[in-house]
């Protein structure tokens, strides 16, 4: 080795500051600090409503913050006499609607996913332009084509364009997750002389179940808090759960000129029921059709 070569310098690593080394600490404190603070305020909502729904009205007034008690569970049964009407209409018209958005989404998904046909890929992307339209531009067109079809004043006419409206996120989140299932299974089964519909409903929306609830499930939260459209085409005696809710107005017994809050706040509890339930049962199967294939191309 010639005795003209140098060695480089050793390069030293400067020592971490104090701020360094509690800067992983702390920001992870600061994140869960932040989350546990929203947390807290999300659930401190909903400890109010039931705190209040569970109280007669001049309780309320005298001492807002005081606890429930004794509970007044009059509040639910007059709120459960004059909403369940509502509720019911609404839940008829959400689960017929997201019925027809799962059965038609699916058989054009599974066309788009497996069968081979002139112009299939351009009219995929034709239904994803769809999803770009705000929905807001779209109401005025769909009142004038409900008016034209006779469909104000009808739950028809909120059945038909919530379908129209479901189809195209549909179609998107199942199409992907049909292609994502393994062609070698649908080649089997066409060698072993299965139909193109046998294929459909024995293997495709088997494997697709997760997805298919995690469908039905956005569609659900949309369509059942939806007043916009319900406001434009029913009448008064047709109202859904929102419009019911909007004009829920009961007067206290002790104040005649005061709204009745625990009657008040026991009806939104009644009308967030249903979506407690939707979500608590399914929501396994909504990160499950999430996480599985719902963003594979």
């Amino acid at each position: 080795m010639s005795s003209h070569a140098q060695t480089k310098p050793a390069t030293t690593i400067p020592p971490k500051g104090a701020w360094q080394k509690l800067g992983g600490p702390l920001g992870t404190g600061l994140h869960y600090g932040v989350l546990i603070f929203f947390l807290f305020l999300t659930f401190f909502i909903f400890a109010l409503m039931i705190s209040l729904s569970l109280r007669r009205s001049i309780l309320i007034y005298l001492e807002f913050w005081s606890w429930p008690w004794p509970l007044y569970w009059d509040n639910y049964q007059t709120a459960m006499t004059d909403l369940i009407p509502s509720a019911v209409r609404t839940l008829v018209v959400t689960g017929v609607s997201i019925l027809g958005i799962l059965i038609i989404s699916s058989l054009a998904a599974y066309a788009f996913a497996r069968i081979q046909f002139p112009g299939r890929e351009v009219l995929f992307y034709l239904v994803l332009s769809v999803m770009m339209i705000p929905g807001v531009i779209l109401l005025t067109p769909h009142f004038i084509l409900a008016n034209d079809l006779n469909l104000r004043g009808s739950l028809w006419g909120l059945v038909i364009f919530y379908v129209a409206g479901g189809l195209p996120f549909g179609m998107f989140l199942i199409t992907t997750f049909f292609r994502s299932q393994p062609a070698e299974i649908f080649e089997a089964a066409r060698i072993d002389g299965a139909s193109e519909w046998q294929s459909l409903i024995r293997i495709a929306l088997p494997l697709a179940f997760p997805i298919l609830v995690t469908v039905a499930i956005m569609n659900f939260v949309g369509i059942y808090s939806d007043f916009i459209w319900p406001s434009l085409m029913l009448p008064q005696d047709q109202q859904t759960i929102m419009l019911a809710l909007e004009q829920y107005n009961p007067v206290s017994n002790e104040f005649s000129t005061r709204p009745d809050l625990g009657k008040q706040t026991a009806g939104y509890i009644v009308a967030t029921l249903p979506q407690l339930i939707v979500f608590s049962v399914g929501m396994k199967y909504f990160i499950k059709g999430v996480t599985s294939g719902a963003v594979k191309a």
